[in-house]
């Protein structure tokens, strides 16, 4: 049985960004963080990309990301 799974972007301004801000999270979940989200799955991957999408996750981007225009 296939299971995939329908989620929304609408909040993602830049998919490069939510990847790279996810993979941080996921890393950080495989070293002992604990997860802000309840979700089924154990998979650190799974749980970063949830969390990410549900806003749990604050990140800063550095000056000179700004400067170049990768942001809005």
């Amino acid at each position: 049985m296939d299971r995939t799974a329908v989620i929304s972007y609408d909040n993602i301004e830049n998919r490069f960004l939510f990847v790279l801000v996810a993979a941080k999270r996921a890393l950080q979940l495989q070293k002992g963080a604990r997860p802000r989200v309840d979700v089924g799955s154990k998979k650190p991957t799974v749980v970063a990309e949830l969390e990410v999408l549900a806003t749990k996750v604050n990140y800063q981007l550095p000056a000179s990301a700004k400067e170049l225009g990768l942001t809005k």
